[in-house]
């Protein structure tokens, strides 16, 4: 059995004995400075046999002494609580260095104990060894015998006699419930803590033997008793360890001794008797009382339980809050770290509302010039509007020149085309007649005739080459003109879309979006039709008569002239808008600008088509001066030959002439169709540059139409963009009149964020001064729940203690009653008999109890008291 059954056991035999022995300290003698408080300490087996015994002392050093003087027969003598010396003599006197404090030794022994116990086990109505009941099951008895062997001899009327020194013993056991149950105890008491049962019996060894009481007729009925007797259920028996107390001073408060003869008995016993009626009455209001406590005790245990309960619940939350405490911390960083962003964002957002008003008043002074401007603009758009007639009829103008330039270019192609084919027939003729006028004699009568015919056909070919060159003269007047009036086209076209795209640009700074829908205009000018230059055509045919040329080559010849045709394809874009207000001026500004655009872009072609076409023209007029320059060596050569052939002598020298005037003619041939290619690809050119320039001018000229529409709606559009921009300068005086509240509210939230975050800082401080309170308060809720389930544990043990303390203080009650009724009545009723004898036996008794002071000795002027504890063995199943 561990030590601490062993103080349970010893606190529960305190409490029967504040019950039973006297309350009264024990005096000390007047002179004495020493007292010595004594513990024998013995083990014993199951059955009670000692095995072992150490004594204890403690000496009470009351004057403060350096020295200490004691007599002990013990050996093994240690000083437990210190290393204050000691030194001891043959007749067994230690004297102790004390340096005026108390001394605590303790030694060994081998007398003899004046008092012991014995154990005897029964199991269903049989003795059995202690060894063999470990583990059996069944009725169980324990007996305990109490033995007591000192005895002194006093006088007792006048006779000398033995008496026991009065010894009150007490054992405890502890039985646990779930092994023990029907626990019964003769001369004791049974006590439960819920768990286990504590069993304390008494008794008073060699007590009834002093007093002699069964000689006694009135109380030859009252036992005292010296043993204990304990039933129980037992499944599976085992047994812890026993303990018996036996001490001394159980008489001291009678004090016997003082009484002198039968009056100051009888007063003594009037004493006794008043006391004891007022013990019956104590003990009825003690049970009362008790009752009372029992009845109270289960709102106690209520109240301990609910406050368990409560402080169960208060640590879980107290837990929850110890294990949230770090989202709470996070929390708190994260709330001082948006803090922190807050500050700087409502210094950024002061600066950006700073930057923002200035930009408001800016933003005013630039809408009261786009105001300005679309006031111009509007102005500007209304001249253009006037104006766009005058535009209209120059393009128209300019659209028909081209047209007449288209077929004189035409045309031109077309005779240039017959007049470079006539000089090659012409060419071929001459080379013919060359080679043949040698072989030819005989056909000089015809020779006049063919002399007059290449003469009148000279004529005529000097005559279409004039003709020719007056034609090219005018081409390259009229290309001269159609060049100046596409430049003054450019300029204009220039002017419009700059101005247009100044206009967009200025609106589009208030305008989000916008879409520019396009309209591409398409045409085709249909070819003009041929024209033969019949002069041309008849010079030919009749040159190549003249030279001779049979029908059907004529024919071929005439038959290769053809006409020449001449195709312009010009796309010009032209946008427009139909929208209105801000976005549709915007949209109209552009489309024009576009149109523009796309016509000073096809401009540069025109340009160079023109260039072209005047190079070409002054490469033909070159040629057509070196046709007439050749038409006239021609005429000199015919005429030349004609003066031969009629004034020639004889055949051989008009064959010499004829021959030299036919090589004049051969070389004004060859120098008539020397440049007939060059004129030729000059006439192609010119002619398709012409109906290029033609097609473009026709779309210009429909483009100009829309252009003017678009005008008009551009007109309407500034008109609505001046009064857009009016009512936008409104609404930014509007914007801008609430600037200072705007920049003033912006420093004080800027200034606020920074007190918030001084206060979040304070916030994270506090947190963690927070985190480490719950810290302790959750430490300390735990010890507050331990404390509270300990005691409602304890709660329950005090219900049940009640509970028998309650039955108890009613058998005290019932004792005392009996006590009073059969024992100190009888003993007053006594007083009339032999009193002298009871009271003498008494005081043998008395002083038997105040004589023994110690188990192992003691010096003279020294008091004491002695007790005696006893552990007996347990029992185990193997």
């Amino acid at each position: 059995m561990k030590r601490k059954n062993v103080q349970a056991l010893l606190v529960g035999m305190a409490v029967m004995m504040s019950v039973i022995l006297p309350t009264s300290p024990i005096l000390a003698a007047e002179n004495t400075q020493t007292e010595k408080e004594q513990t024998v300490y013995v083990t014993a087996d199951e059955n009670g046999n000692s095995e072992n015994v150490i004594v204890s002392n403690w000496l009470k050093n009351k004057g403060k002494e350096k020295t200490l003087k004691d007599k002990s027969s013990l050996t093994d003598i240690e000083n437990v609580k210190g290393d204050e010396t000691f030194k001891q003599n043959s007749d067994g006197t230690l004297t102790w260095n004390t340096d005026g404090g108390d001394i605590y030794y303790q030694g060994t022994t081998g007398k003899k104990l004046p008092v012991s116990v014995k154990l005897t086990y029964y199991l269903d109505g049989k003795e059995i060894q202690a060894s063999d009941l470990a583990g059996k099951s069944g009725k169980v008895k324990i007996r305990i015998d109490y033995e007591n062997t000192e005895k002194r001899t006093e006088e007792v009327n006048g006779k000398k006699e033995e008496i026991y020194t009065p010894f009150m013993m007490m054992t405890a056991m502890i039985l646990p419930a779930d092994t023990f149950t029907n626990v019964e105890i003769t001369n004791g008491k049974v006590l439960s803590d819920g768990t286990n049962d504590i069993a304390v019996g008494y008794g008073f060894p060699g007590l009834s033997d002093s007093l002699k009481l069964s000689d006694m007729k009135e109380l030859d009925d009252m036992e005292i008793p010296d043993y204990v007797e304990l039933t129980a259920d037992v499944k599976d028996f085992s047994l812890g360890m026993t303990a018996t107390i036996a001490a001394t001073g159980l008489l001291e408060d009678l004090n016997l001794g003082e009484t002198a003869n039968t009056d100051d008995l009888k007063k003594k016993l009037d004493t006794l008797t008043d006391s004891s009626t007022a013990l019956v009455k104590g003990s009825k209001e003690l049970q009362e009382g008790i009752a009372a406590l029992d009845s109270s005790a289960d709102t106690f245990v209520n109240g301990l339980n609910s406050a368990d309960d409560g402080a169960g619940k208060l640590k879980n939350g107290i837990d929850t809050m110890n294990n949230s405490k770090g989202e709470l911390l996070d929390g708190i960083a994260q709330l001082t770290a948006g803090m922190n962003s807050l500050e700087g964002g409502a210094g950024q957002l002061r600066d950006g509302i700073s930057a923002y008003t200035d930009g408001t008043s800016k933003l005013g002074s630039g809408i009261t010039q786009v105001a300005d401007g679309a006031a111009a603009l509007n102005s500007g758009m209304e001249t253009l509007d006037e104006k766009k007639g005058t535009l209209l009829d120059g393009i128209g103008q300019l659209s028909a020149g081209g047209t007449q330039l288209a077929a004189g270019s035409e045309s031109l192609k077309q005779g240039v085309q017959a007049y470079t084919a006539g000089t090659a027939q012409l060419d071929a003729g001459l080379g013919k007649l060359q080679s043949e006028l040698g072989g030819s004699v005989g056909q000089a009568s015809k020779l006049p005739e063919a002399i007059q015919s290449l003469t009148d056909g000279a004529g005529q070919l000097i005559q279409g080459a004039e003709t020719l060159k007056e034609g090219m003269t005018q081409a390259e007047g009229a290309a001269g003109k159609l060049g100046a009036s596409v430049t003054g086209l450019k300029t204009a076209a220039q002017t419009v879309g700059d101005l247009s795209g100044q206009a967009a640009g200025m609106i589009e700074n208030f305008v989000n979006s916008q879409t520019t829908p396009s309209v591409d205009t398409n045409a085709v000018n249909e070819q003009a039709s041929a024209q033969a230059n019949e002069q041309q055509y008849n010079n030919v045919a009749a040159a190549l008569d003249a030279a001779g040329v049979s029908e059907e080559e004529k024919q071929a010849v005439l038959a290769n002239l053809g006409g020449i045709g001449v195709s312009v394809d010009v796309n010009v874009p032209v946008t427009y808008g139909d929208n209105s207000g801000a976005a549709d001026t915007i949209q109209g500004l552009q489309q024009i600008q576009g149109a523009m655009t796309a016509v000073n872009g096809q401009i540069p072609e025109a340009e160079a088509v023109l260039s072209e076409a005047e190079a070409q023209l002054h490469t033909m007029k070159e040629g057509a001066a070196s046709a007439a320059a050749g038409a006239e060596t021609l005429q000199k050569g015919a005429r030349s030959l004609k003066e031969a052939a009629g004034s020639m002598g004889n055949l051989t020298s008009l064959s010499e002439k004829l021959q030299k005037a036919v090589g004049e003619l051969k070389k004004g041939s060859e120098a008539l169709t020397a440049k007939n290619t060059e004129l030729n690809a000059g006439a192609v050119s010119v002619a398709s540059g012409a109906s290029s320039l033609n097609a473009g001018l026709q779309q210009m000229s429909e483009g100009a139409g829309q252009l003017s529409g678009g005008i008009a709606q551009l007109t309407q559009g500034s008109s609505a963009l001046q009064a857009g921009t009016q009512q936008l300068q409104t609404g930014v005086n509007a914007l801008t009149a609430k600037n200072d509240s705007l920049n003033s509210g912006a420093a004080g939230l800027a200034q606020g964020s920074s007190e918030l975050l001084k206060g979040g800082s304070a916030l994270a401080a506090g947190g963690n001064v927070l985190s480490d309170g719950i810290s302790q308060l959750a430490d300390g809720a735990a010890a507050l729940k331990d404390g509270t389930s300990q005691l409602a544990a304890g709660g329950k043990e005090l219900k049940g203690g009640t509970a028998k303390l309650k039955d108890g203080s009613t058998q005290l009650r019932d004792g005392m009653e009996k006590f009073d009724k059969e024992g100190v009545q009888k003993l007053a009723d006594m007083v009339n008999g032999d009193v002298k004898t009871v009271l003498d036996r008494l005081k043998a008794v008395e002083n038997a109890d105040k004589s023994y002071k110690a188990f192992d000795g003691q010096s003279e002027n020294v008091d004491g008291k002695v007790k005696f504890v006893i552990e007996t063995a347990g029992i185990e199943a193997e």
